[in-house]
């Protein structure tokens, strides 16, 4: 069994390996002679950042030699704690000075239908698209909520009520860079938790996602809760299970692509257990499945009732299933992507039989048409598409900005427009820091699986095992199924704890090949900053 379970894991790092060398090739080789959809162009092309993140490992390693100190030993939890309100702050002052209306599913059907519930407004020409994509409606529901208890507390009015669902939108996004650092923290040093909440503050914090009202932004906590519930020790064993279990259904039922993460765990856990025959563990996890069982259960009907009190159409028959999105990600016109032509196609299926049939013909049919290497061509313009957008695909929805209000003040709002409206005179800044970020935390996760594989001595690490089988599983749902770099958002907070890891050896190699202790490279007087 001992044997198994070394196969298995090393299956999955040599899996990791590939995965890394085949996006890190496309991303510095292909970027610019390769059409994929939903193509970004930066200022800053992905080799010179691969220059200059060996560049910095180098200088890095020079410094480090004559004693010069990159990061003092501060009092990193406080400066988090206290960054993380004030960061807040900030996040709503912006928003509210870039605040708009946005088109496509969000400002269509999502927003209008959580108004209609908050106001007790008639929601029959909601039905077609609810039935569709009945996913939407534990958000919807949240939603009204939210535009209630704003109703009822004044603050926000008129279109700007909305900014009651963005401020917690701020706050889901400054709690999740706390969270990184949290997590970071019992992973690696703080010194290394720290430098991965200083790239979330810009890479998720500073994300106009936030201002969005849709399950990108809103779910982004409930997946790195799930993983901070996981690697918390100090949680009772049944009670973890039970609260990765339950969380992990109602962020489905919002984001579909959070239960690969809860996949991921169960996949590590029986490996872990292989060859164990612990009684005591295997009873306390049956009470945990029993018991999230009969919960999910009953989560799952009485939603089910609320929606249907509510007035929403139920109607299986009508859903579009997972056949749809598999067609829709070989579509050879759209590249992989959404397809308005595919969504009519479907719709047009009398029932859920009819459409997966259809679904199924169609989807050998273009993968005869593709071939083998037709096929892995499309795969690879698809991994162009999830990987090569540090805005994760800011702007590229729909009718984006389907209302713009006039400016409140003139000049901050105007520039804070310019900077992130992606047809603004300064977003090609936003995007190139955005992107620079993005295409560095890539090269630390292959460099990090590289290390993994390689190093033989290793003690077995579960938690990496998680968020990179994580990682895996998300990259192959969206090669299989529609592509688009904003489904990889809410994973981003992986992608960053993983960067840690790689961060993290790659420093100790560089010190042990210099022979420099780590108190020997951060002078005394550094404990006694803040």
């Amino acid at each position: 069994m001992e044997k198994l379970k070394n196969v298995l894991e090393k299956s999955i790092q040599i899996v990791s390996v590939i995965l890394f060398a085949w996006i890190i090739f496309l991303l510095i080789f292909c970027e610019n002679f390769v059409k994929y959809a939903c193509k970004k162009e930066f200022i800053i092309s992905n080799i010179c950042i691969l220059v200059f993140f060996i560049g910095l490992i180098l200088l890095y390693r020079i410094k480090l030699r004559k004693r010069y100190i990159l990061i003092s030993n501060l009092k990193y939890r406080k400066i988090v704690n206290i960054c993380t309100i004030i960061f807040w702050g900030i996040q709503i002052y912006i928003c509210y000075n870039i605040f708009f209306v946005t088109g496509w599913d969000s400002g269509s059907y999502i927003v209008p239908a959580a108004q209609s519930l908050a106001g007790n407004s008639d929601l029959t020409i909601f039905h077609d698209y609810f039935a569709k994509y009945p996913n939407n409606l534990l958000m919807i529901n949240i939603y009204s909520l939210i535009l209630k208890l704003n109703s009822v507390a004044g603050v926000f009015a008129d279109r700007y009520e909305l900014m009651s669902i963005i401020i917690c939108n701020c706050a889901i996004s400054s709690l999740t860079c706390f969270l990184i650092f949290t997590i970071g923290s019992r992973m690696v040093k703080e010194k290394y938790a720290f430098i991965g909440y200083m790239i979330s503050l810009i890479l998720i914090g500073m994300s106009p996602w936030m201002v969005i009202c849709y399950s990108d932004s809103f779910v982004l906590f409930v997946l790195i809760l799930i993983i901070n519930i996981y690697m918390n020790d100090k949680i009772q064993h049944t009670l973890k299970y039970v609260l990765i279990f339950v969380m992990g259904y109602l962020g489905y039922c919002i984001k579909p692509q959070v239960i690969i993460v809860v996949i991921a765990i169960i996949i590590v856990e029986a490996i872990k257990r292989f060859g164990k025959k612990d009684i005591k563990v295997l009873k306390m996890d049956a009470i945990a499945i029993c018991i999230s069982s009969i919960l999910i259960v009953i989560l799952a009907s009485s939603l089910h009732g609320v929606y249907e009190r509510e007035g929403f159409e139920i109607n299986s028959e009508k859903k579009m299933g997972m056949t749809h999105f598999f067609m829709m990600g070989l579509n050879p016109n759209q590249l992989g992507v959404w397809s308005g032509e595919d969504v009519e196609l479907s719709s047009d299926c009398k029932n859920q039989n009819e459409r997966t049939k259809t679904n199924i013909e169609i989807s050998k049919d273009r993968l005869k048409n593709y071939g083998m290497t037709g096929y892995l061509k499309l795969l690879s313009k698809k991994m162009l598409t999830n990987y090569n957008d540090g805005t994760f695909a800011w702007g590229t929805e729909g009718t984006f900005y389907a209302s713009v209000p006039e400016d409140i003040n003139t000049f901050v709002s105007g520039k804070l427009k310019e900077l992130f409206y992606d047809n603004g005179s300064y977003f090609w800044f936003f995007s190139s820091v955005e992107q620079c970020l993005w295409i560095l935390v890539i090269l630390f996760n292959g460099l990090e699986s590289v290390f993994v594989l390689g190093d033989k001595s290793r003690e077995r690490d579960y938690e990496y095992l998680v968020m990179i089988l994580s990682i895996i599983g998300l990259t192959v749902f969206e090669l299989l199924f529609e592509a688009r770099a904003r489904y990889l958002y809410i994973y981003v907070p992986v992608y960053i704890l993983i960067a840690l890891y790689g961060i993290r050896d790659m420093d100790d190699r560089i010190k042990s090949k210099g022979e420099i202790k780590d108190e020997e490279a951060y002078p005394i007087y550094c404990n006694t900053m803040l």
